[in-house]
Formats: C-alpha cells, structure tokens, sequence
C-alpha cells in the first residue's frame, strides 16, 4: 500500500535513510520536513511536524514524560507504532492528516462520513482536542440518517446523539423493517416496539433535551440515556 501526504518542500525521505529492519515491508512514499515525528502504522510510514504532534495530550506525554520518553522514539529508526492489534488503518491515519493540514483559512476538506468518522476516532483517541472539536462539526452535518448516527454513536463513543436518534426513530410513522430491526440490535429493537405500542394518541414523542447535552459529545453514562429517553417518548 503507497500513501502519499502532501509535501510542504521539496524534501524528500530517501528510502536509503531508512533503516534495514523498516525494509522488511513495502513502505507508503514519505514527504516529510524537519522536525518530524514518525508514525508506522502496519506498513505505512507517516511524517507528521513535531508542532502538530504536540498539540496531542497523548503523545505530548509519551515524547516528554522522563519515564516514557526516549530520544530515538519516532524517528526513523524507532518510529511510533500502531499495528492491526490497534485496529488502526493506514487509510485511517491518511484521513486524519488531512484534516490536520487545514489551516483557518483553508476550505474543508471533502470527506464522505465514513472518513470523517475515521478521522475523528484518531483525534478522540490520541486527544487531539481542537482537531477532535474541529472534526465534530462536520461529522455532525454529514450524518443525518437516525440508524447511522446510532452506528456512528457506537463507534465513536458520541453518546449524546443516541437518545435523539431513538426519539426520531421512535416517533416516525413507518412501521421498521427486519434490515433496519437487525441494524438496531435486539435491545433496541424491543425498547423501540415497547414505546411505539403504547399509542402516540397517549404520549407526545419529544426530542427536546437540554442543548447542552446535544452540542457536547463527551461519554455519557448509559443508565442515564436510557432513563432519559423514557422521559422523552413518554411525555
């Protein structure tokens, strides 16, 4: 697999300065300036600015905590490794570097959810906040569709988009599909059928919660969701 980030010189990593061991595995083509930080994920080589680098609460500990910081650690010789145990991509890591070359000035770039979410779950995970935030936003827009925001939900640990996603789902007139009834889980699917057959003559399914709720996407706890989300479809 060639991954090729977009060069900020002309400067190029010779594949005669990589070490023996690196050249065991095709290797993605490098563009990188110094100072640099490397990435390996699986049997790409990535080169990521050490000013960006740091801007990540994860590594920032990893690179300048004296117990776990190490001189060669993400250079060449001993780059920062992620391998399919991490269940980190190279294509991954390739969304994520777009998204951190944007600048202010800069359109956004063109990403399908899909990477979008890619992108986020390394921000979220390696603390990158203001690249996480930045991210958020357009995953947020991107995704409209309740059972894909709830997929999204669970992957990306953005559990304040779940009890909206059910209330919208719960509130629909049409009546759910067995695709759509596998898609939600069993759990769900019941919870679901329960408040749906308790007759919408009864109850006003509302989506309001407090904004606050809506506009964060930090852990929430589970028992909360669900206590909320009675107090939503049975109001």
């Amino acid at each position: 697999m060639s991954v090729a980030l977009q060069p900020k010189s002309p400067e190029l990593v010779s594949s005669k300065d990589i070490p023996e061991f690196l050249n065991e595995k095709p290797l993605g083509v490098v563009n990188m300036i110094e100072p640099v930080i490397v990435f390996k994920i699986q049997d790409t080589i990535f080169g990521l600015q050490r000013s960006q680098v740091m801007q990540s609460g994860f590594f920032r500990g990893m690179l300048e905590s004296p117990h776990l910081g190490d001189s060669k650690e993400g250079t060449l010789e001993k780059p920062i490794t992620f391998d399919e145990r991490t269940g980190i991509q190279p294509e991954d890591m390739k969304q994520f570097c777009t998204v951190l070359d944007i600048r202010a000035f800069q359109d956004p770039p063109k990403l399908q959810a899909a990477q979008w979410a890619s992108a986020y779950r390394l921000a979220r995970m390696w603390e990158f906040e203001q690249v996480r935030d930045y991210i958020y936003k357009f995953l947020d827009k991107s995704v409209k569709d309740p059972f894909e925001r709830l997929e999204f939900a669970d992957m990306l640990g953005v559990e304040a988009w779940i009890i909206p996603a059910l209330a919208e789902i719960c509130s629909r007139p049409q009546s759910l599909t067995l695709q759509e009834g596998t898609r939600l889980g069993y759990t769900r699917l019941i919870y679901i059928c329960q408040q749906r057959d308790q007759g919408r003559q009864q109850y006003q399914i509302s989506a309001e919660i407090d904004q606050s709720v809506l506009d964060s996407h930090k852990p929430l706890d589970s028992k909360w969701i669900l206590d909320s989300l009675w107090l939503i479809v049975c109001r």
